[in-house]
């Protein structure tokens, strides 16, 4: 239920603050960023590092809760989020980063508090918080650096299927 709060806050959020009119600009991050979800699901399917249970959630099923999370929070906030992001002075875009990782860390807190996020497997909030930095400054550094996004995304994603053990290259 709180997705579903969150969702429609930020859907709010960007219809007034967001840039609708240059939604095309900023699709590639979105998209980055709705793939670097799916992929999660994909590499975890077996083996989650979190999961939003049903009945807590509005929703009948992980899968179907994280897509909602995926195509009504991830556009609405990068919509917001990309358009206000300052453009040349460092400490407005650090502090800028800052406001949207205790976001996002707000948001997790209420569904971990709330039984919609459930932790499995190593992963703990301490790891969402690192986890929301790091996600937070590499949608900026897509939006600017598209190239460059993905090449750290790959030692990333590797470290952490390998910190968490996850069990992607294992025959059954």
């Amino acid at each position: 239920m709180i997705h579903l709060f969150f969702a429609l806050f930020t859907i709010g959020v960007a219809w007034k603050w967001g840039d609708w009119r240059k939604w095309r600009l900023y699709l590639p991050t979105i998209q980055y960023f709705i793939i670097g979800d799916l992929l999660y699901n994909l590499f975890t399917w077996e083996y989650t590092l979190w999961w939003y249970p049903h009945p807590a959630n509005l929703l009948p099923n992980h899968l179907l809760n994280n897509l909602f999370i995926m195509f009504t929070l991830y556009p609405s906030t990068l919509l917001v989020f990309l358009y206000h992001f300052p453009k040349k002075n460092r400490i407005h875009q650090i502090l800028h980063l800052l406001g949207w990782i205790i976001f996002w860390v707000i948001f997790e807190f209420f569904m971990v508090f709330k039984g919609q996020c459930v932790y499995e497997n190593g992963w703990s909030f301490g790891w969402s918080i690192a986890f929301a930095t790091i996600m937070v400054t590499m949608l900026a550094l897509h939006h600017n650096r598209p190239m460059l996004a993905y090449i750290f995304s790959i030692p990333i994603t590797l470290f952490l299927l390998w910190w968490f053990q996850v069990p992607v290259l294992q025959a059954k």
